[in-house]
């Protein structure tokens, strides 16, 4: 389709938990855009009444404050924004967090002018994945790739890489964020389910060699097995679990089998950290695995 940009067209929604001392900077950063969103909205998934106190005082008409009450986690948090302004009638839709705001000025623009212009888009973003599905694995855009102009069709998008959602997707699909998943590879579920409708996601890839530059991150491999802090094993306990939801979801018995198999080894191979972080990160993992299996989701309290 052929049509150039229109902010009356284009809105964005932006998590945030308990960061009121970030969301300023993200807002101007997002109303700077040289082609910025009509309307942005907050969902705060905050316990605390911070970031409500600090909108008390905020006076921008284009920012609208919404507070869930309780933390939904992101999942729960972008079903909201989705769910909100597609019901209010906005065609392209931002989702966003609190802490990763577009990289350059005109995200925006570049990305829905690719948008526009390309067969069954329902979604763009300025970096992007591949999916394997012999494997389970998310896989790397090769540097190469990158070299030319141009679009990249991929398999999922992060919600904090300006990843921008055709309405369409909601309203003729009801393709919404599962927010039992609470936290942790929403974006690849939803991705997924995204494209079993029909749609597909781009980016562009002269913004992603950007992003590369920008990062540092040309010629630079995924490198697994690391250690990791506390919060990243809790991180791990989302993901692993949630992966394996969306394998069995997705009828991908084959991964799903890799990679219950792949957790026994990153249990095993822990222990070269040492036996207390062996243990600690094997016990995210087991329980990761066990609520798999129980069928228990949402938000955990470990």
């Amino acid at each position: 389709m052929n049509q150039n940009p229109s902010t009356k067209n284009f809105a964005a929604f932006v998590m945030t938990f308990e960061r009121s001392h970030l969301i300023n900077d993200t807002i101007d950063k997002l109303l700077s855009q040289s082609l910025s969103p009509e309307k942005v909205l907050i969902i705060d998934n905050s316990v605390s009444s911070k970031t409500q106190d600090f909108f008390s005082d905020y006076k921008n008409p284009k920012v609208e404050y919404f507070r869930v009450g309780k933390n939904l986690g992101p999942a729960g948090a972008a079903k909201i924004g989705l769910e909100r302004l597609t019901e209010e009638g906005y065609k392209w839709i931002y989702w966003g967090d609190d802490d990763d705001p577009p990289f350059f000025n005109d995200n925006f623009e570049v990305l829905l002018n690719m948008a526009y212009n390309l067969p069954n888009c329902g979604c763009v973003g300025a970096v992007g994945q591949f999916f394997n599905r012999k494997n389970g694995l998310i896989e790397r855009v090769p540097d190469d790739a990158l070299q030319t102009t141009g679009e990249i069709k991929v398999d999922t998008i992060a919600g904090n890489m300006s990843k921008i959602i055709n309405a369409n997707v909601v309203l003729k699909n009801k393709v919404l964020p599962d927010e039992t998943l609470f936290f942790g590879m929403e974006e690849l579920d939803y991705d997924l389910r995204m494209q079993k409708a029909g749609y597909n996601l781009y980016v562009d890839r002269s913004m992603y060699l950007r992003y590369r530059m920008q990062s540092n991150h040309l010629g630079k491999n995924v490198k697994r097995g690391l250690k990791k802090d506390s919060n990243r094993m809790q991180r791990d306990y989302y993901s692993t679990r949630n992966g394996l939801i969306i394998f069995k979801k997705n009828g991908l018995i084959l991964p799903l089998l890799i990679n219950i198999l792949r957790i026994f080894y990153k249990m095993i191979s822990s222990f070269k950290y040492g036996s207390n972080y062996g243990k600690r990160y094997s016990k995210y993992l087991w329980k990761a695995l066990r609520h798999f299996f129980k069928g228990k989701k949402g938000r955990v309290v470990f």
